[in-house]
């Protein structure tokens, strides 16, 4: 089988210039073959998406994507792919609950891993991690992608905003997660409820640092360090 290296390269996926890759070929290189069912925020034309068939032979990929356009590509590139059957793809709005309670409803819990590389705002990644942790299974892992934009350093990226008033950063509510505190109680995406759930059935929670320095995404000229966090579910 191909290193998690050799398929990012394939396909063209940027987890390895943003410095992701070592610590997914860490976590996952000696189970990749005992994981049944991933599911990624954010597709798009699904490069990610056929590197992550590739790399889980015996997995089911589900994709979850706002845009038709983007899935609809996706169906195009995938013609031909042996590996489609273990494909299921999905539309709808990672900050709208009703979206994402609709997609446990039709295909489960019991995720090996959940990935979120969305949208990456504030509210996106925090609602979004409100409702689909509950759907990892015990010992799996939910990750969050591209943390750097909660940098504080501006509030719009990628053309629109990320950090809204009086928002809690991602990075700070993952530190409390991580500390088992009450410094975050609640922020305007999760109910004390909910967050005391995700505190209470967390083993451990870590955020990386991909590449101190990167420049450029999707043609924005910006220097920042990239980020990602491992959650394991208890």
């Amino acid at each position: 089988m191909k290193t998690l290296e050799e398929l990012t390269i394939k396909y063209d996926v940027d987890a390895l210039d943003l410095g992701y890759t070592p610590y997914y070929a860490k976590l996952f290189d000696g189970i990749r073959e005992d994981v049944t069912k991933v599911l990624e925020i954010g597709v798009e034309t699904g490069r990610s998406h056929r590197m992550w068939l590739e790399y889980f032979p015996n997995a089911t990929i589900y994709g979850f994507d706002i845009f038709e356009s983007g899935v609809d590509e996706f169906h195009k590139l995938q013609e031909g792919n042996p590996n489609l059957d273990r494909s299921v793809m999905f539309k709808g709005d990672q900050e709208n609950v009703d979206d994402l309670e609709k997609f446990l409803s039709l295909y489960g819990d019991n995720f090996d891993i959940i990935i979120d590389d969305g949208g990456h705002t504030m509210k996106q990644q925090q609602i979004t991690m409100g409702v689909l942790f509950q759907a990892v299974k015990s010992g799996g892992h939910y990750i969050i992608e591209d943390l750097h934009t909660c940098s504080g350093q501006w509030s719009t990226l990628y053309g629109y905003q990320v950090i809204n008033e009086g928002d809690t950063l991602t990075t700070d509510l993952l530190k409390s997660i991580e500390n088992k505190d009450d410094l975050i109680k609640e922020t305007n995406y999760l109910t004390k409820n909910v967050l005391d759930y995700i505190k209470d059935n967390t083993i451990s929670c870590t955020t990386e640092i991909g590449k101190e320095h990167y420049k450029s995404v999707k043609g924005y000229a910006y220097h920042w360090p990239t980020m990602l966090s491992f959650m394991e579910k208890k």
